[in-house]
């Protein structure tokens, strides 16, 4: 007898009214990478008090599409948890993944900001090697102790020079996480050490996970970096760790494009450029305006 193929972890995104419309051009990105293929693909939307006019273009597209989709409500930030720059208190909203998605062994988290412009499915069915979370190196903050990540990371005993990741896309294995307690220790870190927390979530749980994490390859997580580089005075600090030729060349070959920092592609002020276009090719097709202007909801 011949047995059914396991389904592919879903994906899962965490948004609130801000981020709807990002999440909708996601959604289409998503749909464009997989024809064909869409129906092996699920998204769970952790939902951060959705509007109802958002909630239902949300589901519209994702009937439009093809794209089997669900929202899911989470709980509210526990206030002591640190906002600043700008992000909301939805920034948190990834570490109620293991809380709000329990019937999952595995998913693949995206931020809202990204774009996803190759095949998922062989990240999904990477393995992990049997640590909780796989994820790549953060390319402006690549180590530890010599960015701007994780201040005080001394008196956390966090050795100088560790791989640091970023949060914007993580392959995580529940299970494991909920033996490991990583989600439990990141929300534990928040609330004693608020001031040790520069990049809110990601620095929580860099520290939780302890270096145990599996490195993907670069394509899963390709920053926008040639229109942050293109902006008056803009200084690549991590050039020694991360060199920033390097980085320009990997949008070239880019899966997911992340969209990190305060400057986004749907704002007017955002440099021209191919990633810009890129963007707004998907963007652009999202044409009732049901949403307010958008505040970050990543680290990034």
């Amino acid at each position: 007898m011949t047995t059914a193929p396991r389904p592919l972890p879903a994906l899962v995104c965490g948004v609130d009214d801000g981020y709807a419309r990002p999440l909708r051009t996601l959604m289409r990105s998503i749909a464009a990478a997989h024809p064909g293929t869409l129906d092996e693909l699920r998204l769970i939307v952790l939902d951060q008090r959705i509007g109802s006019a958002n909630r239902q273009a949300i589901l519209r597209d994702a009937e439009h599409l093809g794209l089997h989709t669900e929202l899911r409500p989470v709980p509210l930030t526990d206030p002591r948890y640190p906002v600043s720059d700008w992000v909301s208190a939805a920034v948190y909203v990834r570490l109620a993944i293991p809380q709000v998605v329990p019937d999952e062994r595995r998913v693949l988290y995206l931020d809202a900001d990204t774009l996803v412009l190759g095949d998922l499915r062989p990240l999904l069915r990477q393995s992990l090697g049997g640590r909780p979370i796989g994820a790549v190196r953060d390319p402006q903050n690549p180590v530890i102790g010599r960015g701007i990540q994780l201040p005080g990371w001394e008196q956390l005993e966090v050795p100088y020079g560790r791989d640091y990741f970023n949060s914007g896309v993580m392959l995580i294995d529940l299970d494991r996480c909920r033996r490991l307690g990583v989600f439990d220790r990141s929300r534990t870190f928040l609330a004693e050490h608020p001031e040790k927390a520069r990049f809110w979530d990601q620095d929580a749980l860099n520290w939780a996970v302890d270096d145990n994490w599996q490195r993907l390859d670069r394509c899963w997580n390709t920053f926008a970096m040639s229109p942050q580089a293109a902006q008056p005075g803009f200084i690549h600090y991590a050039e020694a760790d991360s060199p920033l030729d390097r980085l320009l060349d990997d949008e070239k070959t880019a899966a997911l494009v992340h969209y990190a920092g305060p400057d986004k592609p749907w704002q007017e002020t955002y440099p021209a450029g191919p990633l810009r276009d890129t963007y707004r090719l998907f963007h652009n097709e999202v044409t009732d305006e049901v949403t307010d202007d958008v505040t970050d909801d990543g680290p990034e």
